[in-house]
């Protein structure tokens, strides 16, 4: 790997974890300088002189005079600013962000700075929310309870901050529903940026009950966090199974003897309660019809899709297609689509292989009552496919709506299978069953959509 420069920061410090992640995946290698002291090293004359430039710039311009004032202001009161970072060739940079997007685009062409200018903009949109909008709040909660005696604790401030998390990341878990990573179908700056921020609460304050409101967050973060150049950094993921609480210091017991004791006062007369108006009562309106699918005008199908869906879970695999082969139209009801994953080359371990597939099948919810299918991952660790099967309602040479709307849809290629013969059958049984191999790689895992 190409040496590229030396970040300075205490250790473990999460914000580092952002540059050194990026490097790895850019095929970068960045040295942390273990002599490093926080409060010492970044106080020193020849620190600020180097890491203090950003500082002595919003001084002065220009003018020796002046610049010399600024230098003395940064030598008196120190620039704590970590982590810092200093290139090979002479580069200097403070701000973790900064520095993780110096990274970044060292490497031409690197998929984690996006493929298109939308996709760029939308990484450094998500990059700015969870860094102006989360990052506040999730401090001003986490902060008081691992160190309180710098941040001191304050119930209503914690609550609010609660609060401001949950509605912040509402927006995060809402635009997840429908996708594997923040932008595009592959890691970027913006993933790993966001799931560096919330490496901490997810460790400390993040317990099971709160994941709960955030499944499509919780299952983004720990795909990030499983990724091999994340865990190479950042080490083993673990998830807070008992929230950090806030304990308050035992209070001095003072000598209680002398105090007199409080005379008992006569209680006043409660005061009739003002009759409370009846709240006025709300129009209510009914929702507005769904408009019905295309699909609900097809004639009945002979078989009924939830019929086979009952043979397929409740009979052994052999068993249920069988029944399928016996019973299912494909010259009107039904058709039957081979399904490949288009970024077959970029996968690399299995379990994350399967939880792409898990993540297509999630977002399929409009077509639970027209399609069924199965996707499979075969091979090994970085060398595996994901491939499969769907049965879909109608015959149409093109895929229906409530597919084509998923939001993975387009990292698929989707083909309709339009001679169903027996050397076809039997790949589609294979796939519906989990057995056998494809292509010479044995099937591993898989999902079923039903």
């Amino acid at each position: 790997m190409t040496l590229v420069g030396t970040i300075y920061s205490y250790p473990q410090n999460p914000r580092v974890f952002k540059a050194q992640i990026v490097a790895k995946y850019n095929g970068l290698e960045v040295k942390v300088d273990d002599k490093f002291v926080m409060g010492t090293t970044n106080k020193t004359p020849e620190w600020i002189c180097k890491f203090g430039a950003s500082q002595v710039w919003l001084f002065s311009s220009c003018g020796c005079s002046r610049r010399a004032m600024s230098l003395t202001a940064l030598l008196r009161y120190g620039s704590p600013d970590v982590p810092a970072f200093e290139g090979t060739d002479g580069t200097v940079i403070i701000e973790s962000g900064a520095i993780a997007y110096y990274l970044a685009h060292y490497k031409e062409k690197s998929a984690l700075v996006g493929r298109s200018k939308s996709e760029e903009a939308h990484i450094q949109q998500w990059i700015q929310f969870i860094d102006s909008s989360v990052g506040p709040p999730l401090g001003q909660w986490v902060f008081p309870l691992i160190a309180p005696e710098r941040v001191p604790y304050n119930k209503a401030t914690e609550t609010q901050a609660i609060e401001t998390v949950k509605s912040k990341l509402k927006t995060l878990e809402h635009h997840l529903v429908k996708k594997t990573y923040l932008v595009g179908e592959r890691v970027t700056l913006a993933d790993i940026s966001a799931a560096t921020s919330l490496l901490l609460a997810f460790k400390q304050i993040f317990d099971p009950q709160f994941r709960k409101e955030f499944p499509a967050m919780t299952r983004w973060f720990t795909t990030i966090v499983h990724q091999p150049h994340f865990k190479a950094v950042a080490g083993p993921p673990s998830l807070c199974e008992t929230a950090l609480k806030f304990t308050p210091p035992k209070k001095d017991t003072k000598d209680t003897k002398d105090k007199k004791p409080k005379e008992d006062k006569p209680k006043a007369e409660k005061k009739p309660k003002a009759k409370e108006p009846e709240p006025e009562t709300e129009e209510t309106f009914e929702d507005a019809p769904k408009a019905k699918s295309k699909l609900e005008l097809l004639p009945a199908a002979k078989m009924p899709l939830d019929e086979w869906k009952r043979q397929y879970s409740n009979n052994d695999t052999p068993i249920a297609m069988k029944w399928l082969w016996e019973n299912i139209d494909l010259t009107a009801d039904y058709s039957i689509w081979k399904v490949d994953y288009k970024y077959n080359d970029e996968l690399t371990k299995l379990y994350m292989s399967n939880n792409l597939a898990g993540g297509l099948m999630n977002r399929l919810e409009r077509a639970r009552k027209y399609a069924f299918g199965c996707l499979v991952v075969a091979g090994e660790d970085n060398a595996n496919i994901i491939t499969g099967y769907f049965i879909v309602r109608g015959n149409a040479e093109e895929m229906i709506e409530e597919i084509t709307d998923a939001a993975d849809y387009e990292s698929y290629s989707w083909v309709k299978i339009k001679n169903v013969n027996n050397e076809e059958k039997k790949k589609v049984d294979q796939v519906f069953a989990w057995e056998g191999s494809i292509d010479g790689k044995p099937i591993k895992d898989g999902k079923v959509f039903k």
